[in-house]
Order: C-alpha cells, then structure tokens, then sequence
C-alpha cells in the first residue's frame, strides 16, 4: 500500500492544545500571509525549520512558526515522527541507495517507456521519490525543465517516467507539454504555385498549435506539395512549412490555359451561392482571367464564369 504524506492528510489541534512542532521544512520557503503565491511574503525559513501544522487548504498548509502564522506549500513539510528522526534534506542521487522498506527483500526496478514521448515538464528543481509521499527516499533531483511522462497520480503526487528512471514528485511542480507529432494522412501533390492572400504564419505542422516558423507577406509567392484537412505544406529553403489553404490563392501566368480534371461547375460568382452558369467537362480548356482565394474566373469559350481551382489542372 502506498504511503501518503500525513500533512496533506491530517487536521491537527488549533495551535494552543500543541506541545511542540509537528513538521519541518525540507527546502528553503517563503513564509507567505496567504494560501498562494501571489500573498505576500513574510519572510524566508531555512531548511529543517520546525513549524507546527493548523491545517490544509488544497496545496498550502496553514502553520505556526513561533509566534508568527503564515502558509507553505504542503508538499515541501515533513512530519516529524516522537522520537524525531534525522531530518532528510534534498541530496542528490547516491549510487546503490535503497529504501529501508524493503530492507532485506530488494525489488526489481522499474523499466522506463522504452518508446519515450514525454506529457510534462518540472518547474522546479523536485526531488524525484521511491513513492507518493516525503517519507520515501530519493531517487535523485530533477532539475527545472525536465521533459517527463506521467504515468499516474494519487492525491497530490504524480507518478512520472524520466526515460530512464521511474518516480514520484509533487504534481503542483509539473506542467503539461505539447508534443509535436508527425501529421499522418498527407495528401501529396506535384509543386504547385499559389500566393498568399493575406499576412499570414507558416507553422511547424498542420494546425495552429504548432510552432509558427515564419511570417509571409500578402502576395509572397509560394509552392505546395501536399495538402491536410484544410492545410496545406509549402516547400520552404532546406525545410517545408504548413498555411491554412483558405489563406492561398493558385497563381497562373498570364498564357496558361489549364483544362478541368474532373466535371465541373461553373458558377457566376467566386462561391457555390452564386447561379450556375453551365456544366463543364472533364478535359475542356479554358483561359484563366482572374483568381481569388480558392476561386478561378476563366473563359471557357463564350461563357465567362468561376470554377473551383482544384478542378483545374
């Protein structure tokens, strides 16, 4: 069974029925007036500094420190156990450390994801703990802005996988990151030449989450090689990017005369809300007089009218 952190746990006595501390510091903390960190700051208590737990309120412990009150960050108190043990302070990983649990019965260590794709990332130096609570030991300290991912959570704690080792750290220090994933289910093209409408991001991957690796002008001419949804990848200098194709216009020369792939409509106007005008075959020729968006106006002998540009070819 899983050990948890009695601070988070336990509501002790108002301070007057106390006869001593009830936990410690484990790192240096801000004494705050307030159950956050926008309160503020008291003043500083060092490591191993004794205080007397009143009670807790989600992530923050209200505690007495001689004559003073103030709060904590629970996670960062230890009960001190009658008689009091040897303080256990932040230590960095020492080789061939065992928990004193399983004293005599070593168990057989996790194995980290062997496909490692990472969820979060420390805030905080955090030290990462054989079980969901202060009272195990260390494993070692991770540092600010490690890449982890979370396996499990129980209370307050997090069980996470660092891609080499397996522990537990306090969730409140960790923060959800988003993986890039190779997009799946292109649609390739032969390079083709649009402009762009407007001012618009070239992105990392299809879809506005992702990374924005470059700005383009409005009328900045640009190839495309595959489509996704509603985005389509343009070939950049030694790499490729990704525009909404809404943002794309298709870009003839003055001479071509492209012919329809495919039966089509054409319309009187740049949209489907407009009259049709005829019904075009695949394989007529028609001259391109103008484009917007994903509109082409083309002649198509006497008839004058718009078609879908991705019926021209």
């Amino acid at each position: 069974m899983k050990k948890f952190d009695s601070a988070r746990t336990e509501n002790l006595p108002e301070p007057h029925r106390l006869t001593g501390p009830s936990h410690r510091t484990t790192v240096e903390l801000k004494f705050r007036k307030g159950a956050g960190r926008h309160y503020a700051t008291q003043y500083l208590l060092a490591p191993d500094t004794p205080v007397q737990l009143l009670r807790v309120s989600g992530l923050w412990a209200s505690v007495q420190h001689g004559q003073a009150f103030g709060w904590l960050p629970t996670q960062c108190l230890e009960k001190l156990e009658a008689p009091r043990a040897r303080a256990q302070v932040p230590v960095r990983p020492v080789s061939g450390q065992h928990d004193s649990r399983s004293a005599g019965a070593p168990s057989a260590p996790e194995v980290p994801d062997e496909d490692f794709v990472p969820t979060h990332r420390s805030t905080a130096d955090l030290n990462l703990r054989k079980g969901s609570g202060t009272n195990y030991s260390v494993l070692r300290v991770l540092g600010a802005n490690i890449q982890v991912r979370k396996l499990e959570e129980v209370g307050t704690w997090t069980k996470l996988s660092t891609g080499k080792d397996v522990g537990w750290v306090p969730s409140a220090y960790l923060a959800r990151v988003t993986v890039r994933r190779p997009a799946t289910g292109i649609q390739p093209m032969a390079p083709t030449e649009y402009t762009t409408t407007v001012r618009l991001n070239v992105r990392r991957d299809a879809g506005d989450r992702f990374p924005v690796l470059r700005i383009m002008q409005a009328g900045t001419l640009v190839r495309v090689n595959g489509k996704l949804g509603p985005w389509c990848r343009i070939m950049l200098d030694q790499d490729s990017g990704w525009v909404p194709a809404s943002q794309l216009q298709l870009r003839y020369l003055a001479s071509t005369t492209p012919v329809t792939t495919s039966d089509t409509t054409l319309y009187r106007g740049s949209s489907a809300n407009y009259r049709v005008v005829a019904q075009l075959a695949a394989g007529e020729q028609v001259r391109v007089l103008a484009s917007r968006g994903q509109w082409t106006k083309v002649q198509a002998g006497r008839l004058e009218g718009w078609v879908h540009s991705t019926h021209l070819g």
